[in-house]
């Protein structure tokens, strides 16, 4: 059972790798959009030619982006601390999601309530 966690979760973590990837690359193309739409719109065929586009996928793919990231980061700083010693089982894994939640949180915050 326990191989089969382990297996499981490196899976995910792998499968994980290409939307967070690819979430990743538009939000910096949208980032420099915003920054130098000319540029950016030429290379992009048009499409991330307009600065107000941009703007708001910019704006709406940054949370999404940044929790699949922080769940990959998370789910590799647990297989870390295993390797270092730390012994597997409830009180690891009540770490890591705490830790999830907290700066899970703290996306939410600075994206959304801060002026």
């Amino acid at each position: 059972m326990d191989s089969e966690k382990k297996d499981y979760l490196k899976r995910f973590n792998r499968w994980l790798t290409v939307p967070t990837l690819a979430l990743f690359i538009v939000l910096a193309i949208s980032g420099f959009g915003w920054a130098n739409p000319v540029v950016v719109g030429g290379l992009t065929g048009g499409l991330f030619g307009d600065r107000y586009f941009c703007a708001h996928v910019h704006a709406a793919l940054a949370l999404p982006t940044l929790i699949l990231l922080m769940v990959h980061v998370l789910i590799a700083l647990r297989s870390t601390l295993i390797r270092w010693g730390v012994k597997e089982g409830y009180l690891l894994n009540t770490f890591v999601i705490l830790l999830g939640f907290f700066v899970a949180s703290l996306f939410v915050v600075m994206q959304y309530l801060m002026p």
